[in-house]
């Protein structure tokens, strides 16, 4: 166990050229790259829900002409047509 986690560490130090970097500038990376991933993460965790219903609307009007009638898109998601494919 202990080789393999050694193994990942060498491997992840590698791909990033963290080889090269003094302990102290390691961390700083390490700091950015977890604060940078946590920022797009929470982004997408609050965006997101919001950005597909605008899509579903959206697909709706471009496919039917008409606006916020979801009932549409509804009834071709669930037609048995659709089932047999």
């Amino acid at each position: 166990m202990r080789d393999y986690l050694w193994r990942q560490r060498v491997k992840f130090e590698s791909t990033l050229a963290l080889t090269m970097l003094e302990p102290w500038e390691k961390l700083l990376c390490l700091i950015i790259i977890s604060t940078l991933t946590m920022l797009v993460v929470t982004g997408l965790y609050s965006y997101l829900p919001q950005h597909l219903v605008d899509m579903q609307h959206r697909a709706t009007y471009y496919l039917w002409g008409q606006e916020g009638d979801e009932h549409f898109l509804r009834q071709w998601v669930e037609s048995p047509s659709l089932k047999e494919l």
